[in-house]
């Protein structure tokens, strides 16, 4: 994180960037997240990816049944592209 006089600047990595996609759910948002892990296939790590998104749940128990269906289908896409399973 870069501090610039009282602005901070913070970058997000891959599975976080998901993650906040997957929250909101649109799809576009499962467009973006789908062309990430593509362009990252080698080094994507899809445990990691669940076990962040688990652990986002337990701070955000607002529409998790929402949410949670919206992960369980964009990993259900990665499963039909072959991605992930």
């Amino acid at each position: 994180m870069v501090e610039l006089s009282r602005i901070y600047i913070g970058i997000l990595n891959d599975y976080d960037l998901v993650t906040s996609k997957l929250m909101r759910g649109t799809k576009v948002d499962f467009e973006d997240c789908a062309m990430l892990v593509k362009a990252h296939i080698d080094d994507f790590d899809f445990g990691r990816l669940t076990a962040g998104f688990d652990e986002i749940l337990l701070y955000n128990t607002v529409g998790e049944d929402r949410i949670r269906q919206n992960f369980d289908s964009f990993m259900t896409q990665m499963e039909e592209e072959g991605l992930y399973g």
